[in-house]
Formats: C-alpha cells, structure tokens, sequence
C-alpha cells in the first residue's frame, strides 16, 4: 500500500475522522497519521473541535410539549396567527444567529490555535532541508533587501546582540507569504517569522514578558510573539525561553525606537 505524504493526507483527515473513507484510503490515512505528529495533532484538534461543537448542540434547550402547544393555540386565534409566526421567525432566527455567533467563535479559537501550531511545523520542517534557507547572509541589511523584492511588505529584520543571522528564505503559513529569518545562539538555532498580520489573536501563549512580547509553549518548543512596525513576528526555537526574551525584547525596542527616529 502506498504511504501518504502529508499534502495527500490533510484533505482526507476529517472524511476519515467520518469514518467516509473507502477500505484501503482509510488505512493509508491512518498508517500516515501513527507515524506523523503533526496529522495527528490536526486529527485531535477536528476532534476536540467537533466535540465542543456537539457539547453546544447538546446544551441548548428545544421547546417542550407544553410551549409548543401554546404558540399553536395562539396561531389559531384569528387576528394573532400572523403576529404567532412572525414572533416564532423572529425566535427563531434570534436562535439561529446565537448559535452560529457561538460556532464561530469556537472554529475562529480552534483555527487559531493552528496558527501556532502551523509557526513550529513550518520552523521542524525547514530545519529539516539540506539548506534551511534560500539567501545566505549575516547582514541583516542585505537580507531586508532580498525579502523586500519577494514581499508586497518590507519586514525590518531584526538585529538583537549575541543572535547570529544565518539567512533568509520565503515561505507561507495560512496561504499568506512570510519572511523566514534563521538565527544561531550558543550553537542552537532559533527561526524569526515576520508577516504583515498582527500576531496578537495566536492562542497558546502563557506569559507577558516586556514590550509586550507573549511567550508559551508548542510541541516541545519555546515561542515568543509581538507586534513592530506594522507587522508581526513569531520566534521558534529550542531554546530557553530567557534566550527567546531576550531577542524579542531587543528586538521590539530597536523596531520601535528606529522608527521614532
């Protein structure tokens, strides 16, 4: 039986969380999902989505017997029937926008949760290649300059003490082009994600450190995130977190304070 790669198994993963699937599809998702973590964590996440879905549906009252008969015997009352229906449309109605209100607000705290997730996949994957970046530079100038021909933004690359530039690459996460920044320190790598969203909405975050840079926890790896400039960047690495703080912190201060100047 042929193994998926991840590009084939992601579309497939909620039609076999749906039991949807023909035989021999369905085993080639599931061999892929026991040897790959990361389909497996999108499998768990559909799940708990769908759980949280359930448990809404679950929870909200229906009209018993009783209110039901009611709202009948007023409708066959002549001069309320019309006034009966519009009131029961505009219920509803106010019942369906609820609801709809709520499922949005789970699939947006569940599609953003992937965000993060999709950050440390991206950062496990790149280091993964033979060369984890397009443009080999330490000069954080000529690697602003690379990115700006390939982006319809200019990031401002950071350039914080003791982090060592590596280079750059081009790559996208949620189908939206980011720059891709590859730093060292003390021997270990560290990846600077830089696109033109605000990363304040990234769930999954912990603790504030200064100038608000929010720092947590993901698959093992330690992330960082803030707002500079008009754009938002995300740190990744196996790191301490103080390395992270550090970083960030320098890196938020120099942003802002060169574009006060």
């Amino acid at each position: 039986m042929r193994k998926l790669s991840c590009e084939e198994a992601v579309p497939l993963l909620e039609a076999f969380q749906d039991n949807e699937l023909e035989g021999v599809t369905s085993l080639a998702v599931q061999e892929h999902v026991e040897q790959c973590p990361r389909c497996a964590q999108r499998l768990r996440w559909n799940a708990e989505a769908g759980a949280s879905l359930l448990r809404l549906a679950e929870g909200t009252p229906s009209a018993s017997p009783a209110f039901r008969a009611r709202m009948l015997a007023i409708g066959g009352a002549g001069p309320h029937t019309i006034a009966a229906r519009f009131r029961q449309r505009v219920l509803a109605m106010a019942a369906g926008i609820v609801l709809l209100g709520i499922g949005s607000v789970i699939y947006l705290r569940n599609a953003e949760a992937r965000d993060v997730m999709r950050f440390v996949e991206n950062h496990t994957a790149t280091l993964e290649q033979v060369s984890a970046v397009e443009f080999q530079t330490a000069d954080a100038a000529e690697a602003e300059e690379w990115l700006r021909l390939r982006l319809p933004f200019t990031p401002v690359v950071p350039r914080p003490a003791g982090y060592r530039l590596l280079g750059a690459r081009l790559c996208h996460i949620e189908n939206r082009p980011v720059a891709f920044l590859l730093y060292e320190h003390e021997g270990r790598q560290i990846s600077c994600f830089v696109s033109a969203d605000s990363q304040r909405r990234l769930r999954g975050f912990d603790a504030t450190a200064a100038n608000r840079v929010r720092l947590g926890t993901c698959e093992g790896k330690n992330v960082a995130a803030w707002d500079a400039d008009h754009s938002g960047y995300v740190l990744v690495g196996d790191v301490p977190r103080e390395a992270l703080v550090a970083f960030a912190s320098q890196s938020a201060a120099e942003i802002r304070d060169g574009k006060d100047n």
